[in-house]
């Protein structure tokens, strides 16, 4: 009897499941390193008795939370949707050419756009977390 080598179609439910939780996997571990960066910093700030760390860090984390979401934007063709956008959407003063190629990009941007959430979505999420720990809990 013959042993199948071909890989496992990609469109079966446990295929989607398995890559499904290598995302949420991904999405922890960044979390978990924004955090204990962050926390490691105000740990800092605490230690030393120089606020100007703590205020520092959380600048830098919520300018870097704003870039990226407006990366994102501008990456994702200019909107939130997950639909990509047609060829009546897009500006009529636009040549049939720059249409062509922004239409012919646009899966490629939208992949690089979901890329992003990877490092937004923990970092907003560090965010939040911070505030509720500053405002109920100390």
């Amino acid at each position: 009897m013959k042993k199948n080598n071909s890989p496992a179609p990609q469109n079966t439910p446990n295929a989607k499941a398995m890559g499904n939780l290598k995302k949420l996997g991904v999405l922890f571990l960044n979390f978990t390193l924004f955090y204990a960066l962050f926390r490691l910093l105000i740990e800092l700030s605490e230690r030393t008795r120089i606020m100007g760390i703590y205020y520092a860090t959380t600048i830098v984390y919520a300018l870097g939370a704003a870039g990226l979401f407006i990366a994102y934007f501008v990456l994702n063709s200019f909107s939130f949707d997950k639909n990509p956008r047609t060829w009546d959407e897009l500006p009529e003063g636009w040549t049939d050419e720059q249409k062509k190629d922004f239409l012919d990009k646009q899966p490629e941007r939208q992949k690089k756009a979901r890329t992003l959430l990877y490092v937004l979505m923990p970092i907003v999420v560090t965010i939040f977390i911070s505030y509720i720990e500053l405002n109920f809990f100390k």
